[in-house]
């Protein structure tokens, strides 16, 4: 996925083959779908030609553009009045330094201000997802859409890309992402043991396995981080991670449970864990 140096090297990852991962795309699109905010950035009346980043709050249209209300008084209206270019950065969640190993995409487009034949839909679409904005249809806000034009996407450290503008467009939001950090609590909590069996079954690490702990989730399978026995008794235990598929892809959140009793059944019948 990586188109940076820096993303070589480090712990091993072990596939399951034929296992899918979720394409840049997909990622990002789940990523921007999932949040209702952003950073706004824009280019400065005054000072003349600095970066001006606002928070605002958006919807998203039915291509993943994302639809921002704003007042004709807000200084980031102001600019774009002027210079229509700009970037919406959206960000997963994280603590302190922790932020810089989760999920964000910096948007990059053309703001337009949407005309009255479409202001209305949009400002539903908006209120959809601010039900509690009530200052919609001040006279003083209006709908402005985010024509892109380049996507970046960054999932963490090391992981990172630009993304097709076209695959975003058509690209679906995962459906187990509400439901992702429920699953991987509970896998962690109640089943750790039945991680390990799975990863026993299906996984063909290099050395023993003395712990798997999920730590992402998705309709394609999920990913795992792996404590290693150390190779020799006075060594250090090792870190890995791996892949692991779901067979079919999952269409909803629902289906998570059974898809893990069956990967647990086919692991105990292979005799190998």
């Amino acid at each position: 996925m990586s188109d940076d140096p820096h993303s070589r090297g480090g712990p091993p990852t072990y596939v399951q083959p034929g296992a899918r991962t979720p394409s840049p795309a997909e990622r990002a699109r789940t990523l921007v779908a999932g949040a209702v905010d952003g950073t706004l950035s824009t280019l400065a009346i005054d000072p003349a030609g600095f970066p001006f980043g606002s928070i605002v709050t958006y919807a998203l249209d039915d291509h993943g553009r994302p639809l921002v209300l704003m007042s004709d008084l807000a200084e980031h209206a102001r600019n774009l009045a002027e210079d229509p270019r700009a970037s919406l950065l959206v960000t997963a969640g994280g603590a302190g330094a922790g932020r810089l190993a989760a999920a964000r995409a910096t948007l990059v487009g053309m703001s337009v201000r949407l005309g009255d034949a479409d202001q209305e839909a949009a400002v539903e679409r908006y209120l959809e997802v601010h039900p509690g904005a009530f200052w919609a249809r001040f006279p003083d806000f209006a709908m402005h859409r985010l024509e892109l034009e380049a996507i970046r996407y960054v999932r963490g450290f090391g992981e990172m890309s630009w993304v097709d503008v076209s695959a975003y467009a058509d690209a679906e939001a995962d459906p187990l992402a509400d439901a992702e950090a429920g699953i991987v609590e509970h896998m962690n909590d109640d089943h750790a043991e039945s991680l390990r069996t799975i990863v026993g079954a299906f996984l063909d690490v290099d050395g023993e396995v003395t712990e798997a702990k999920m730590i992402a989730c998705d309709r394609y399978g999920f990913e795992v981080q792996l404590a290693l026995a150390p190779a020799e008794p006075d060594a250090v235990a090792g870190l890995a991670f791996g892949r692991l598929a779901f067979d079919p892809p999952l269409t909803a959140a629902e289906q998570a449970r059974q898809a893990m009793v069956e990967l647990v059944r086919a692991a105990e019948r292979t005799g190998r864990s």
